[in-house]
């Protein structure tokens, strides 16, 4: 008995941690729906993520504000994925907090794994399930079938509260992470977010667009600023802004606003001179 008492997660008041039910992650899964109702251009899907888990840690932490805190301080930073596998995500973070796990491990998987769910959930979803069923609706639809509508509604309220199962294979793989976690803690977490930085990086390029206008030559010649920079390495402007704007935050603790208005103003100001 000594030995299971001093296996159970206590929190930071030493109080046996309580544990989560079906009805609890049922809930999970529906209150995500209205998840991205609270959005921050700073932090993204964060605000809504951390306000959908709150009810469910409550549960677990009790009246523990030390236990609030840390979980509101690592599930405030930026996250942006897909919205059902936010939802298969909160699971498996809820169920690595019932276990007692610790909280850097947490963070690490969080953060490892939004951008690789979100493109697999992005795939499934957005880019495979829902416009096939747009395609076969208007079909219907344009035959005069009052079936075109109704099937696509069908797809889509089933697509919506299949957030419910999510929540529930999350709060399950959640479970079997930590079986297996053991010694290998460590690299979990640095392998999560070594994946994480490198689905990020391999963004840069779709999401980030900077080059040197096509007149802008050196001297008389016809060798183009901007030839220079892609024969030098592909891409090298976008990933440099990008490390610029991380130092500038990281670094710098510069203000959001502040760096958005001068990344603006940089871009106005190279426009009206033609140089980009």
């Amino acid at each position: 008995m000594a030995s299971n008492e001093m296996d159970t997660p206590l929190n930071k008041k030493g109080e046996p941690l309580n544990k989560l039910d079906d009805k609890d992650l049922t809930q999970l899964g529906l209150n995500s729906i209205f998840e991205q109702i609270a959005f921050s251009f700073e932090r993204m899907q964060a605000p809504g993520w951390t306000m959908n888990m709150l009810p469910m840690f409550q549960k677990i932490y009790g009246d523990s504000p030390e236990d609030l805190k840390e979980f509101m301080t690592y599930n405030m930073e930026f996250m942006n994925t897909e919205p059902h596998m936010a939802t298969l995500l909160q699971g498996m973070v809820l169920s690595m907090e019932e276990k007692g796990v610790d909280r850097k491990t947490i963070e690490g998987v969080r953060n490892g794994l939004f951008g690789p769910m979100a493109g697999i959930g992005d795939s499934i979803f957005w880019f495979t399930v829902l416009p096939i069923t747009a395609g076969i609706a208007c079909s219907l639809g344009s035959n005069g079938s009052v079936l075109g509508p109704l099937v696509y509604i069908a797809v889509y309220l089933l697509v919506g509260f299949s957030r419910i199962w999510f929540a529930h294979l999350g709060y399950s793989l959640g479970n079997r992470t930590v079986e297996s976690i053991g010694q290998s803690t460590e690299y979990l977490t640095r392998a999560a977010g070594i994946l994480g930085t490198m689905v990020i990086g391999a963004l840069i390029p779709s999401y980030v667009s900077i080059a040197f206008s096509e007149d802008l030559v050196f001297g008389v010649g016809s060798t183009t600023v901007q030839s220079v920079f892609d024969n030098l390495l592909p891409n090298i402007l976008p990933l440099a802004t990008v490390f610029l704007i991380y130092w500038l935050f990281k670094k710098k603790n510069a203000n959001t606003i502040a760096v958005i208005g001068c990344v603006i103003l940089f871009g106005l100001l190279m426009s009206l001179l033609g140089w980009m």
